[in-house]
């Protein structure tokens, strides 16, 4: 082609080629610089981080198209070399349609807020779980809790069903269920199971000010079954996070305390507990 030909052959060459490898070098420090700016701002907040990596992919989109805009007749060259291969046009149409949808929905995101940056989720039709890291113009990046990432299309998680272990407040309960024998004391193994509870220091107390009346801790009789009395109360904490630890430690706290007041745990009484 002679427009290839006489920049290949310009004398120019060496000049042109240093233009450009000085805007690319000032282009990755702006966006180097302006990750740096952002990180102490973003403050986590998801819609923040969206607007970043759209800002930083201008950044770069801008820096190359100003250095490839010092070749002498760029534009022109660019436009024979589209029109005259209909296959790349065709392909660059389609992967440009792709990313205009992920690039929506991310927007849909950021701005209706399932999630925030930091919040634990489960996408129910994904069977994906974990916490959520970063959102970019094509996509969410889960943190597993093996420490690996799920890279999320941004087009299927606004598709899909999202369960929010934050969402709205960070509070988390899980049950604490035992099943004692028929000829254990019923309502001395509810104090201990009361007491333990409460007792623990991750333990949160929910009630409502007009509730203040009434026990931290509330045990249940939740069946009656061939194994024994099933009891149950509820180990609410700060967050999801430390709530699995803290059931844990009351489990081995109530063992102990149990044992110790000749209250019996039912034998073979695990595979009897429907579910929750």
């Amino acid at each position: 082609m002679p427009v290839w030909d006489n920049i290949l052959h310009s004398g120019e060459i060496q000049f042109i080629l240093l233009r450009m490898a000085l805007i690319l070098l000032l282009t990755v420090l702006v966006a180097k610089l302006t990750k740096r700016i952002a990180v102490r701002k973003l403050n986590n907040k998801l819609h923040y981080r969206f607007l970043y990596n759209i800002l930083s992919v201008l950044i770069y989109l801008i820096g190359i198209v100003t250095a490839l805009s010092e070749i002498p007749n760029f534009n022109n060259a660019f436009a024979t070399l589209l029109a005259g291969s209909g296959i790349a046009a065709l392909s660059i149409g389609l992967a440009a349609q792709e990313s205009l949808g992920n690039f929506i929905n991310g927007l849909v995101i950021s701005v209706s807020k399932p999630f925030e940056v930091g919040d634990r989720i489960r996408l129910i039709n994904g069977n994906i779980t974990g916490y959520i890291e970063d959102i970019t113009m094509r996509h969410t990046v889960v943190r597993t809790f093996v420490n690996s990432r799920v890279i999320v299309p941004n087009s299927v998680i606004n598709k899909d069903m999202i369960e929010n272990s934050n969402f709205l407040e960070d509070r988390a309960s899980s049950f604490i269920d035992v099943i004692i024998t028929y000829d254990s004391d019923m309502e001395r193994a509810c104090e201990i199971m009361a007491s333990v509870v409460e007792s623990h220091p991750d333990f949160v107390d929910t009630r409502s000010p007009d509730q203040k009346n009434q026990p931290k801790v509330t045990v249940f009789v939740r069946h009656l079954s061939v194994y024994g009395v099933e009891l149950r109360a509820s180990m609410w904490t700060s967050s999801i996070n430390n709530n699995f630890a803290a059931c844990s430690e009351v489990r081995r706290q109530l063992k102990t305390a149990f044992d110790a007041a000749g209250i019996q745990l039912a034998s073979g009484a695990v595979a009897s507990l429907p579910p929750a």
